[in-house]
């Protein structure tokens, strides 16, 4: 029998299914609130991409853009899925571990390309506002390349990539030559760029490689919920390398009972869907930590300011702003007793920040 357990709240479920072969088992646990160090391992693996964008818009592309460009690379790298897994193995007694990263979605340079490649980025009345949805100015699609080109473009990228080795490693997208794993469509999606797969795909490789030996076992987190494609593809590695695969996920709620009881300890209060510590008003759920600190790295390394550029059609140039309120009105020509005829004399001139 397939054994695939599901955790929630320290509490397992086991699922048994039929199944041929060796006695690996998958274990999906979900985490709610923001405990132990998986959030933290995450925010390094995120900033291994965001430092890799940087690094591709500024070799590529180095004029300004409107701000919608900006903001549609912005949600592409903030929006993107997260993963991180170790793969533990032992040679000669020793245990060895291998440390894999990726993120969700197309390689960083078609993303590159779709929010800045053509010339004039622009959102359609009444449509979704996302980069899936941007049309150029022409009216033309944005340039996008199809699937079956990202392992190449993925390849490319390599180079600008810092901090990996033989230990840490990327995990770019592969051919599925040989491979076991067959990812499916999930809501149109084709999953094989998911994070999660490419993490299993770059394992299954090293395994058929010998770079690393079966029957090993593999730990991780992703920064989401994991799909049914890449529950299979677990499985399928699971069930043909002899491997024990334990991931973690972030759900971004907890469950009713326990979200009441926090409240009602006083420990935790709802700021909007958010849950978030009465006492210092940070969010709670690892989910909303790990968004919040992703979306920093972006902002710290991916917008014009930080890259030294400037919005398109839009000089940075210092304007001036009155702190004071408008002074009201008199209800005659002259000014008020011991009072000034220029308005607002004692509003203080700062300079207004970059639009």
């Amino acid at each position: 029998m397939r054994r695939t357990a599901i955790t929630t709240l320290g509490i397992s479920f086991l699922f048994l299914v039929p199944r041929i072969g060796a006695a690996g088992t998958v274990v999906v646990e979900n985490i709610g609130l923001d405990e132990g160090n998986t959030t933290g391992l995450l925010e390094i693996t995120s900033q291994h991409y965001v430092d890799a964008m940087r690094a591709i818009v500024s070799d590529r592309y180095k004029d300004d853009y409107l701000a919608i460009s900006w903001e549609a690379l912005e949600t592409s790298m903030t929006n993107a899925q997260v993963a991180r897994m170790e793969y533990r193995f032992a040679v000669n007694g020793e245990t060895r571990i291998r440390v894999y990263h990726a993120l969700g979605g197309a390689p960083l340079g078609a993303m590159a390309q779709s929010a800045f490649g053509g010339s004039t980025p622009a959102i359609a009345p009444g449509s979704p506002q996302s980069p899936d949805d941007l049309e150029w100015s022409d009216g033309s699609p944005s340039p996008a390349l199809e699937a079956t080109d990202y392992v190449a473009a993925d390849a490319e990228d390599s180079r600008f990539y810092s901090g990996f080795n033989e230990t840490n490693l990327r995990a770019r997208m592969l051919p599925p030559d040989a491979s076991v794993l067959e990812p499916f469509d999930v809501d149109g999606v084709d999953r094989a760029i998911d994070a999660e797969f490419k993490i299993l795909r770059a394992i299954e490789h090293d395994l058929q490689t010998h770079a690393v030996p079966t029957g090993g076992s593999i730990r991780g987190a992703v920064g989401g919920a994991t799909c049914g494609s890449c529950r299979e593809a677990m499985q399928t590695l699971s069930d043909t390398y002899d491997i024990d695969i334990h991931l973690t996920q972030m759900f971004g709620s907890l469950p009713s009972t326990q979200r009441d009881a926090l409240v009602a300890a006083g420990t935790a209060k709802l700021r909007g869907r958010r849950l978030v510590s009465s006492e210092s008003g940070r969010p709670l759920l690892a989910r909303d930590v790990l968004a919040d600190a992703r979306d920093q790295q972006v902002r710290q390394s991916l917008t014009p300011s930080s890259l030294q550029r400037s919005f398109k059609g839009i000089p940075w140039r210092p304007r001036s702003f009155r702190l004071a309120p408008p002074r009201q009105p008199q209800a005659s020509g002259r000014p008020a007793e011991g009072g000034s005829t220029a308005p607002n004399a004692d509003a203080m001139e700062l300079p207004s920040p970059p639009c």
